[in-house]
């Protein structure tokens, strides 16, 4: 039988590998996140259906996934537009925020709904992929 002190540092290299997450590991519990939050915002990103089909993508077919550029990776993940072919977060901050020029200088406030009612689903989406990585690392 092993000494006590020899158990217990195997014991705490056990529980605090599964308290430590690898950036990995956090990447994977955010994008668990963050694809239901994409959902949200896609979702609630006003449509015009008289819009006519050009090279650009509707604001709502423009929400990404990813690290942000120029950004070491380090477990974080964004959700946002995409600013590849034309900045998309731009229009829909004006969309979100309103402007002077608009019918609604208050704007239409779909990115903040979009974000305050998602997120108990986000929380719950990151909480059962941790939960996930947990029950996996417990199992090494």
């Amino acid at each position: 039988m092993e000494d006590f002190e020899i158990q217990m540092n195997k014991w705490l290299g056990k529980i605090g590998g599964l308290a430590n997450l690898t950036i990995e590991e956090r990447e994977e519990a955010n994008k668990a996140a963050a694809e239901v939050l994409k959902k949200s915002i896609v979702k609630a990103t006003p449509r015009n259906d008289n819009r006519k089909d050009g090279k650009l993508k509707h604001l709502a077919d423009s929400v990404v996934i990813g690290n942000l550029q120029g950004t070491k990776s380090d477990g974080n993940i964004a959700v946002g537009y995409s600013t590849t072919d034309v900045n998309h977060a731009r229009i829909a901050r004006f969309q979100n925020d309103g402007t002077a020029k608009m019918p609604n200088p208050k704007g239409l406030h779909f990115y903040d709904r979009a974000l305050s009612d998602s997120k108990e689903d986000v929380f719950k989406a990151r909480n059962d992929k941790l939960a996930e990585i947990q029950e996996r690392k417990f199992k090494e």
